[in-house]
């Protein structure tokens, strides 16, 4: 019995034995999967910056610092010839042949056109005008009645006196107002008279009481209106002045008087038309004075023929003398234009240019406007020569801000090759005619061998100097809708090392010369790193790796 009770003990510390090296060997499995697992994260932990470093944009960077910026304007431009000739004809004739080309050297007399033989359409249509012009003034004084003596002053060179004519005529029409007025003083009268004369007739016919009181009524009315208004223009102007002469303040005291008679007469007319509408009265023998009252129209009668008359002799009399001005204007424009005519025949008579065109002028052949068989243009130029002796010229369109950076005098260079014998000088700097509002022309003058109008020149102007607190170089401006920017490099602290960022600084820049500009920013002086180059493009608050950075940290 003891012995199966130990077998059994020693079968159970087997079997416990076996249990223990089984679980010993799961724990071991654990452990080593935790070591190698823990041994994993750490490198990818430690190694992780350097692996990211090695996909960031790579930046080169320098300091920002105080310095010198040389201000250089550099453009380009076209040259120009300096005053060129322009070779200009006054006939149109037509091109028989072209003995130039363009980039000859001519002397003057040297034929550059041989022409057709015939004459030019200007003289022509000149002649033709001078035909037309004779005709003209010939008909003007056969229609016009002028005489000889008239003639012969007007081909002298006398005008027409204008100022007398208009003074004569003046007087003219002075005259026939006054007969115009004699004549309406006339009428006045003949019907004051006839009036009266009527007021008596009836009352030699017994007409009724009522009638002649009428007929009373409208004599005074007609008194009135006749004499009223002159009566009351002398008092008006005598109310009006403050100043009166002896003379005036009896005029004026007589025509108040008057014009109360006449204001009475027509009262008493008017009630005499009542009063007789009730008591007709009594008929008179008037017959003289009614003979003496026809005397008296008759009279008022003829003398207002006689002024008629006379008004009539006036208009006749001023209508000559203005046909007789207007004649002799008329044939002193027809005789200045048939004289004009008679000239511009015989210039261009001097001026024909006969069988070729020639240079005027020493130079060099720029441009040869016409080909043989074309016509040439009094309108343009048949060619353009540069005046030998003279130099080039180049105009350059700078805005007003560029232009501010030189001055007249300054230093001009060539970027370009083989111009070491060649002088340019800045000699003005105009406002630019396209936009003088915002852009400037510079002027240079150049003289030397080996230029050619149309010629295109690189050219740096301008040696000023200025000291700034703060430079960076023009690789590291950046510019967008914002404005002007830099991009600064703000290192910040990591667990294993050091990050860089991308930090955008707005700035203003101030100048600029070939590789640095001048910028005005809230940076630190000193100690500021500005990013001047990347492998790939960056925006601000994007991570960089410096381009000395191995990748490690």
């Amino acid at each position: 019995m003891s012995e199966e009770i130990s077998k059994l003990a020693i079968e159970q510390q087997k079997a416990e034995k076996a249990e223990e090296e089984k679980s010993g060997k799961k724990r071991d499995i654990i452990k080593n999967i935790a070591i190698i697992f823990l041994s994993v994260m750490l490198i990818l932990t430690f190694f992780s910056n350097t692996i990211m470093n090695y996909s960031l944009p790579q930046v080169s960077t320098e300091l920002v610092t105080s310095g010198t910026i040389k201000t250089q304007l550099r453009k380009q431009g076209v040259l120009e010839a300096v005053d060129p000739y322009n070779l200009e004809v006054k006939e149109t004739r037509t091109i028989k042949s072209v003995h130039v080309k363009e980039g000859d050297t001519v002397k003057a007399g040297d034929v550059i056109y041989e022409l057709e033989g015939e004459e030019s359409s200007e003289l022509d249509s000149a002649r033709a005008a001078l035909k037309t012009a004779e005709t003209t003034y010939q008909k003007g004084i056969i229609s016009s009645g002028l005489g000889a003596d008239q003639l012969i002053s007007i081909q002298a060179g006398a005008e027409v006196n204008l100022a007398e004519a208009q003074k004569t005529i003046a007087e003219y029409d002075r005259q026939i107002k006054d007969y115009l007025t004699e004549i309406e003083q006339h009428d006045a009268n003949i019907k004051l008279l006839t009036l009266e004369k009527d007021r008596l007739d009836s009352k030699i016919d017994n007409s009724a009481a009522l009638n002649e009181a009428s007929k009373a009524k409208e004599y005074a009315t007609a008194a009135y209106d006749a004499e009223a208004p002159a009566l009351q223009d002398i008092i008006t102007k005598y109310q009006k002045s403050e100043v009166h002469s002896p003379e005036q303040t009896e005029a004026y005291n007589k025509a108040v008087a008057r014009l109360g008679e006449l204001e009475k007469a027509k009262r008493d007319a008017a009630q005499r038309v009542t009063d007789a509408t009730y008591a007709p009265s009594v008929n008179q023998d008037v017959a003289q004075k009614i003979k003496d009252l026809t005397a008296q129209i008759a009279n008022e009668t003829a003398a207002k023929e006689l002024t008629e008359t006379a008004k009539t002799d006036t208009a006749a009399r001023k209508k000559e003398y203005v046909d007789n001005i207007s004649n002799k204007i008329d044939a002193t424009e027809n005789y200045a234009k048939l004289i004009a005519a008679q000239e511009k025949v015989e210039k261009l008579e001097k001026e024909a240019l006969g069988s070729s065109i020639t240079s005027p002028v020493d130079g060099v052949i720029l441009t040869v406007a016409k080909r043989a068989g074309e016509k040439t243009d009094p309108n343009s130029p048949v060619a353009v020569i540069r005046l030998e002796g003279k130099g080039y010229r180049c105009s350059i369109s700078v805005d007003t801000k560029e232009a501010k950076t030189v001055k007249v005098g300054d230093l001009v260079t060539f970027e370009d090759y083989g111009m070491d014998d060649v002088k340019i000088n800045l000699v003005a700097i105009n406002p630019d005619k396209s936009d003088p509002q915002n852009r400037r022309t510079l002027v240079f003058d150049l003289y030397g061998e080996n230029l050619e109008v149309g010629q295109t020149i690189s050219i740096a102007v301008g040696n000023a100097s200025s000291n700034y607190s703060l430079t960076v170089p023009k690789t590291a401006l950046y510019n967008d809708k914002k404005g002007d920017f830099i991009l600064v490099l703000d290192e910040k602290s990591a667990p294993f090392g050091k990050r860089y960022i991308a930090k955008r600084v707005e700035v203003k820049v101030l100048s600029k010369d070939e590789t640095r500009a001048a910028i005005e920013a809230e940076i630190e002086q000193w100690g500021t790193y500005v990013i001047s180059n990347s492998t790939k493009p960056i925006k601000a608050g994007s991570q960089v790796r410096l381009a000395n950075d191995t990748g490690s940290n």
